[in-house]
């Protein structure tokens, strides 16, 4: 799909809004925000309350957000998918980058970035909603905390520094300031929301401190930040 053809699906006529519908939270949903804002599509950002989600959920497709609703109608259920869209939307070519070689580059770190993903799922969700793991509800847990600690200590030990190595050697090999090269990508953005949650301290056992080991990455995190586009996002936001 060519920029053109993208920034038409999102912009349309101009009559009819682009409407991204999420939690008033990052989550999913930030990396489309972020990269919808650096290929410059305006957009309607609308948080939904926690507390109106229950009504909200069967008006829904698929009964889960975020939801991206065109200028036309079509309604796109899939953050993936919404983020390749914004990527191919730039009209620099940069962030989702039609020649192949480079498109490969970036699916593949993308695919990195799900592997992360998944890999720490279980010990977030865990927490959240244990019956799915076979354990009781939190308040009839007695052991909750020790278990929760020991699944999300060892992952910090084990499974981020793997994960880090490989991103860091991303990092070399591009031989740039981002992940495949010189520009940013909606690569850096998806792997710049996962990494960068654990440097949070959002989650129970896991210390803000949790990056600072891996240098080249929180370097390159930094890089990400410092983009104009993406430092003047950020900025908007915090006011």
């Amino acid at each position: 799909m060519s920029s053109e053809s993208a920034r038409q699906l999102l912009i349309g006529n101009g009559k009819a809004p682009l409407k991204l519908e999420y939690f008033a939270i990052e989550g999913v949903a930030e990396q489309v925000r972020i990269t919808l804002t650096v290929a410059g599509i305006p957009f309607d950002d609308v948080g939904i309350p926690w507390g109106d989600w229950q009504n909200k959920k069967p008006t829904t497709k698929y009964g889960q957000m975020p939801e991206l609703t065109l200028p036309n109608g079509t309604i796109i259920t899939d953050s993936g998918a919404m983020l390749r869209l914004a990527g191919a939307a730039d009209p620099e070519g940069k962030l989702y980058p039609m020649e192949i070689a480079a498109r490969i580059k970036v699916e593949q770190i993308l695919g990195l970035v799900g592997d992360l993903s998944r890999a720490w799922n279980p010990s977030l969700y865990l927490g959240m909603r244990p019956h799915i793991f076979g354990y009781p509800e939190k308040d009839e847990w007695s052991d909750a905390d020790a278990v929760i600690k020991k699944v999300r200590t060892d992952f910090l030990a084990n499974e981020l520094p793997r994960y880090m190595g490989y991103f860091g050697d991303l990092i070399k090999e591009g031989g740039g300031n981002f992940l495949s090269g010189q520009d940013l990508t909606i690569a850096d953005i998806a792997a710049y929301q996962n990494i960068a949650y654990f440097g949070k301290g959002i989650a129970d056992f896991v210390p803000k401190e949790s990056l600072e080991p891996f240098v080249e990455v929180t370097a390159w995190m930094s890089r990400v930040e410092s983009h104009p586009k993406v430092s003047a996002y950020k900025t908007s936001k915090a006011k």
